[in-house]
Formats: C-alpha cells, structure tokens, sequence
C-alpha cells in the first residue's frame, strides 16, 4: 500500500465532523452572536458626517518648497496650518454658536437639569460667553473636525451628528464663520494700514519736494541746467564729435577717389574708367565721337591706304578728340584734389572747435558730482513717495471691500445615511465574528470532549479495532421508540439495516466464516452500555444464518440475556454447570424464533466465586464440540473480576462502548486490563449509535452512506 503524503493543514472532512458533531453548539453560539451583533447594531445611535471644503487663498509672490517627501508644496505651509488652527480656536466656536443659536438646542447649550444656572462668564461683560455657549462650543469642538488635504490650499470641515441637516450646518456654518471673521479681520487690517500709509506718504512728499529744490538751486548756482538729460558743455561737445566723424568719413571718401582716379592714370588706361568721367556728360560725348572718328579711320584707311588725304584728315580728327578727353579728365582729377582740401579744411575746423568745448566742460567735472548726489536723493525721495502713495491707494481701496482669506470651494450637503453605524459593514462583521465564536466553540467542545464518539477516537485515541456500530432502532428503521426489542426485530427484519449492521459485526469478528474463531466474549466497560442487547442480537442473526449458536449469559448478577429470552424459566443453570451438578445439555434452552440455544443464568447474587478457570475451561470445551459458535454474554468488566476469566479463556472479545457516553478513559482502562490478562482483543463496537445523526455528521462509517441504500433494505 503506497503511503499517502502527510498533510500539513487539517483534512477538511475530519473538521466538517467536528462542526457537525457539534452542529448545535455550532448553532446555538452563532445564533447568540447573531443576535447580540444585531442588538449592538440596533441600540447603536446613528452618526451622520457632512463635509464643507474651504479654499485659503496663496499669497502673490510666494515661491514654492519641496517638503521632506520631496513633493512640492505651498511656501506659506505655516499659514495655512495658522487658518486651520483658528477655525478650532474657542473664539471662532462662540461665533458659530451664536450663528446657529446652538446654545438653545437640547444638547448643547440647555441645561440638563432645570433650574441650572446660566450666566455669563466673566463678571457679565458685554461679548462674554455664557455657561450654556461654552457648554455648546465645548461641544461643538467634539463633534466637528478641521484638517488639511495633503499639500494643497483646501481644508475640509466636516461635522459628525446624530442629525444629517445639524451635521451640514455645523460644517458650513463652520466654514462661512471663518469666511466672515477673515473677511472683518482683513478689512480692518486694510483700512489701519491705509491710514498710516496716508501719514506716512505726506511726509515724504514735503521731502521729496525739498529734495527736488535743493537740486534745482545748485544746477542754477553752477551753470549745469540741462536738456534731454545733459549739461549743455556735455551735449556741445557730443554734437561736435558726431560731425567730427561725419567730416572724418567724407574727407576718407574724397581721398579715396583722388587716389582711385590717380591710379587708373597711372595704369596708362586714359582715365576711362575713372568714376567721376563715367558720371560727366562731356566725357561721355567725346567718347562717342572717339567711336566714329576710330570706325571712319579704319574705312578709310582700308579702302584708301596709309597716305590717303582722307585718311590723314581722319587721323588728324581722331587725335584732336584725344586731346579734348584728356584735357577733360585733367580736370576732373584737379576737382578731386580740390574736394579733398575742402573735407580737410572741415575737419580742422571741428577739432579746433572740440578743443574749446571739451575745456568748459572740465572746468564743470567738480560740480557734477555734488549735482549727481542731489539728484539720487532726489530720486530716492521720488520714489519712495511713489510706493507709499501707491500702497495708501491700494489699502484705502481694500479698507472699502470685504475681501476674505478664503472661499467655500463646496458646501456641505445634507447626508443621505448615516456613516456609523455600517449596517452592511457591521452584518459582515458580526457573521464573521458568530463564525468565528462557533468555530471556537466547537473546537473547545471538541478539545473537552472525553467520550467515545467517532471511528477516529477508537482508532487514533485508544490505538484499537473498530470493529462497526450498532444503531438505535427507531434511528435504523420505521418503527417507534420501544414498540419492540432490538433482538426480536433481527428476527422479523433480517433484511433490514439494523439487522444488516450486526452482519457487519460479525463479519469483522470474523465469525462468518466456517473456519473463523468460534468462541467470542462481549463485554463494556461499564454498565448500561448496550452489551447484552448487541450479544443477543448477534446470537440471533448467527443462528438464523443456520450457524449452531450457543449463547452464555455469563453475567451473574444482572442477567438480562436469561431475562429477555427465556423469561420464564427459573434455576442457576451456569454456575450448577461449572460445578457439575447439572448436566449440560439439561441446562441449555433453545429459543424457537431463531434457532438460538441459551445458557441461563438466574438468581446467582452471591458473587463470582462459582466460576474458576478450570470449570469455565471445561464449560467451553464442551460447548465448541456442540455448537459452532459460542457467545459469552459478560458482566462489564471493570466492576467485576471473573469477566477477565472468561476473556482470556475465549477466541477473542468485543468491548461494546456506548456511543456519546462511555468515556475515553474508561474504555482505555478496560483494554488495559484485558491486555494485563492475556486476552485477545478483537476491538471495540459502538451501540446506542444514532444513524441519523452519525451520518449528518459525515463521520467515516457505512453509515454515512445509508440513503443510497435505502432500496437494499426491508425495514
């Protein structure tokens, strides 16, 4: 058989048993949780929470910072932490208590107790808070909350009611008192730094115009008056350096020319390409004319010859338009040498003239330097005027506004339901919590159990056999609760579940066989526990088998096997046996329903003493060579010792514990003893089993399949 892997958590099906062993543990704690979770829910007052966002207006020109999470946020952080402070201060709650008349609601101002006294605080003054406003503020600080989103210029103002309008109010009442209280605070800021802006802003006036005076004295006094920003000596010199190098440029130019023209001359190029000729119209006329009179000659002189008249007087043409164009260019070069004299005659004149100005304005350089230091004064004096006046028109201006600090970026609304207690919330948690309770006290149940209950405790707890289980009649079949005995209905049923569950049993003592042990002994551990009835009823089903069954009521004082099936019999069959006085087969009785041969035993209350281990040895030898099988029905064998006689004598035994009712310690005392005795133990039965209950718990038995066997059965 390959070993299956451990497992590490618990196999849901042993923990399904649990619950369902437990099932009304289970259910009851839960229930209790349910409802205890449902009575918290329901006596729990309502909380409604309503939210007004406020938006603080930044300061202009305030530059940004990275806080320590490297996020970039407001510079004026501490403001904005000063705004929030103030709408928690108590002086801005009395005002939203007299705002909304808080101090008249039940609850927050009115007293609990009639008669309680309400009078100002602190000697009655006017604006003093009363007792029942400082009762309302007090309680208004508790159930209102102020804090900032994150880094941004928003503050939301949230009220926590058990009323959704009282909730809403609260909150924008909160935010339009601030609102107000900034807006007056400011206003009055405005109007006292525009009064002082006003004196202030005269003063330097009446200094700005004496400054200006003193300057205007002194320019007079050292001849500095000035157009456009100069002195006069400073703009003549500034005008003559400008024509200075307006004459410098056109002498260069005059003296480029000269040279251009000098050096075409020079070139031998007949000044043809000289500027000054391309512009004069003679020049022009006489080259025209050099054209015709060329072209004519070289006619002439082709058609004529060298010495022809024509051709001399054509040449003689030619060279005195020659003459006339350089005479012309003659003169033209003289104009530009003239032109250059000229420039050059200028430009002495304007140094000669620089020269002189540039000395009347040294002889000013010292005074310069007291006018300057009067004139930055005076422009200081100017300008700070300037700013004051600008600052007292923009804070008269402000003074005459309700300007605030701060705007309602959303008003709070009226809340649709009620924050706390979460139904939903609160249902799932009391179903996980009534799980939970049921679950521990299951396993608390479970840990505390110390009966006999499952397959597992028999195998896992005792370390024995589970060898089956033998129900309660009315739980195996239709039949009412004591209208008739176990051992008779194996009898009228033995098709049916009950009957088929004694097969069972016998199967696993291995007595159906025909070479299977043949002497068995059913024992418990103590009283009460089904023994007798489980013997017989086996007894019954093996005999109507057509197996020779021999049944031994082996317990002497009690003997409740004689009593159920051969109640009219009277004697001390068993112990006369032992001794020898009665003979075997006289002593047994057959029971005509199945078949089955009992030994009786009646009447014997003086103790074991008759039993010893020789005449029991005696007793059964001589049985097994009548019968096939032999049945001791015992006394339970921790109260009496001649149980473990016969237990060590027989094939094997079966120890029958009570299902639900016969403790674990118990039954292990009792295989202990029986182990001490040499006994051979076949394992341990369940009886008084409940099917019904057994199965729904989905413990490991055949029984946890016995609907889909109902058509096998004949109950």
């Amino acid at each position: 058989m390959e070993n299956r892997p451990r497992k590490i958590l618990p196999d849901p099906a042993f923990i399904r048993e649990i619950i369902l062993r437990h099932r009304w543990l289970f259910l009851g704690t839960f229930l209790a949780v349910v409802l205890l979770a449902g009575g918290v829910l329901w006596i729990t007052p309502k909380v409604y929470s309503a939210t007004a966002t406020l938006q603080l207006e930044p300061r202009e020109g305030q530059p940004v910072k990275v806080n320590d999470r490297g996020a970039l946020a407001p510079a004026d952080d501490n403001l904005i932490d000063t705004a929030v402070m103030m709408m928690r201060s108590p002086a801005l709650t009395i005002a939203v208590v007299r705002r909304l008349h808080l101090d008249r609601r039940k609850g927050f101002g009115l007293p609990e107790k009639p008669g309680t006294a309400d009078g100002p605080i602190g000697g009655g003054t006017q604006g003093a808070a009363t007792l029942a406003e400082e009762r309302a503020m007090l309680r208004v600080l508790a159930l209102t909350k102020v804090r900032r989103i994150g880094v941004t210029y928003l503050v939301d103002v949230t009220a926590r009611t058990g009323n959704p309008e009282l909730s809403a109010e609260l909150a924008n009442g909160i935010a339009q008192t601030y609102i107000a209280l900034s807006a007056q605070h400011r206003q009055s800021r405005s109007r006292q730094s525009a009064e002082d802006a006003q004196a202030r802003a005269e003063t330097l006036r009446r200094q700005a115009v004496a400054d200006d005076a003193t300057l205007q004295d002194y320019m007079v006094r050292h001849n500095l008056m000035s157009a456009e920003g100069a002195t006069m000596a400073e703009q003549e010199v500034s005008e003559l350096n400008r024509q200075i190098a307006e004459a410098q440029a056109a002498l260069a130019e005059q003296r480029g020319r000269l040279a251009a023209a000098q050096s075409q001359l020079a070139r031998g190029g007949g000044g043809a390409d000289i500027g000054a000729a391309l512009a004069s119209d003679t020049v022009r006329q006489l080259r025209q004319q050099e054209a015709q009179a060329s072209a004519r000659l070289a006619q002439l002189d082709a058609r004529y010859g060298n010495r022809h008249p024509d051709v001399i007087e054509a040449r003689n043409e030619l060279d005195d338009i020659h003459a006339q164009l350089q005479a012309e260019l003659s003169r033209i070069v003289s104009g530009l040498r003239a032109d250059v004299q000229i420039a050059q005659s200028r430009l002495d004149s304007l140094l000669a003239s620089r020269g002189g100005a540039r000395g009347s304005l040294a002889q000013n350089s010292a005074a310069q330097v007291g006018r300057l230091e009067l004139e930055r004064r005076a422009e200081a004096s100017r300008a700070i005027y300037n700013a004051f006046l600008t600052r007292a028109k923009e804070a008269a201006q402000a003074g005459s506004l309700a300007d605030a600090e701060a705007s309602i970026a959303s008003s709070a609304q009226v809340p649709g339901g009620p924050i706390s207690p979460n139904r939903k919330l609160g249902a799932l948690a009391g179903l996980f919590v009534a799980l939970a309770a049921g679950l521990a006290a299951t396993g608390i149940a479970e840990y505390a159990e110390s009966r006999v209950s499952t397959r597992r405790d028999i195998e896992q707890a005792l370390g024995a056999s589970y060898i089956g289980a033998i129900p309660t009649l009315h739980s195996a079949a239709r039949v009412k609760r004591g209208s008739i005995a176990p051992q008779d209905y194996v009898v009228s049923r033995p098709f049916s579940m009950f009957t088929e569950s004694l097969r069972h049993l016998a199967s696993g003592l291995d007595l159906l066989g025909a070479d299977g042990k043949r002497v068995v002994t059913i024992t418990s551990p103590l009283p009460r526990e089904g023994k007798s009835t489980t013997a017989m009823c086996l007894a019954r089903t093996l005999a109507l088998s057509h197996r020779t069954v021999v049944l031994v009521d082996a317990d002497l004082r009690h003997h409740s096997t004689s009593d159920a099936l051969v109640p009219g019999r009277e004697g001390e069959a068993l112990l006369r046996v032992l001794d020898g006085t009665l003979p075997i087969d006289e002593a047994l009785t057959r029971d005509t329903a199945s078949g089955l041969v009992v030994l009786t035993t009646r009447g014997e209350m003086g103790g074991g003493e008759g039993i010893s281990r020789e005449s029991m040895m005696r007793l059964i030898e001589a049985l097994k060579a009548r019968f096939d099988i032999v049945i001791f029905d015992s006394a339970p064998l921790l109260g009496l010792a001649e149980t473990r006689i016969v237990t060590r004598l027989s094939d094997t035994t079966l120890v029958v514990a009570r299902w639900r009712r016969t403790p674990l310690r118990a039954v292990e005392t009792t295989l202990e003893l029986l182990r001490q005795s040499g006994s051979t133990i076949a394992g341990i039965a369940l009886s008084f089993l409940d099917a019904r209950q057994y199965a729904s718990a989905g413990l490991g038995d055949a029984f946890g399949y016995h609907k889909k066997f109902k058509g096998y059965y004949v109950d």
